[in-house]
């Protein structure tokens, strides 16, 4: 298991190369992450790695656009050809395919749960802020305007941590969502000159 392993981190660095929002530094927190709320609950690490640095595979290549069904695919693709063991495919899979916020079918299992959590998590706090303001200049939807940045942030806070399915990310992500709230209004006092 420890060379699929090391297929899976270089065919993930591979096809991670150049994103800078959803690139292998992400993938290997969202993995991080995976290790510590995965920690206890007898989920299957092993499909938790592989999920984990697959999970946003395709958006170099397509867009963010329903890309957790296209990175899916293939992640099923590269698995099978890589000799993974067909059991634990579909549960990979299943986790990458349900991991978006903003699509794809809810989580059915534990690991799909852990890999959605972690995956918020690594989009709120001080990271999601950077995170947002990167993606949302990569995307257009953010010009850079510091004073649309509040809106950005809020837009951001709102879809964070509002269907968390494990106890410890609802509480982490309480304790984030705190500190974009803090950022969010030390960044409107600054913004009026208030000192």
């Amino acid at each position: 298991m420890k060379e699929v392993r090391g297929r899976i981190l270089a065919y993930a660095r591979e096809m991670l190369k150049g994103e800078g929002v959803t690139g292998l530094d992400h993938a290997l927190r969202v993995w991080r992450w995976c290790e510590f709320l995965g920690g206890g609950e007898g989920v299957d690490m092993e499909v938790l790695w592989a999920a984990a640095l697959l999970h946003d595979i395709s958006i170099p290549g397509s867009g963010r656009q329903e890309h957790h069904e296209e990175s899916a695919r293939m992640a099923e693709a590269f698995l099978r050809e890589a000799g993974y063991p067909g059991e634990k495919v579909a549960a990979v899979a299943h986790a990458i395919g349900s991991h978006s916020r903003f699509g794809g079918p809810d989580p059915e299992t534990r690991e799909a749960e852990v890999l959605y959590d972690a995956d918020v998590l690594d989009f709120i706090g001080a990271i999601g802020l950077v995170r947002g303001v990167a993606r949302g200049l990569q995307g257009g939807g953010y010009t850079g305007d510091v004073a649309r940045a509040p809106e950005l942030f809020e837009e951001m806070k709102a879809t964070a941590g509002v269907r968390l399915h494990t106890e410890k990310a609802r509480e982490i992500a309480e304790d984030r969502i705190r500190v974009v709230e803090e950022f969010i209004a030390r960044l409107k006092d600054e913004l009026e000159f208030k000192c």
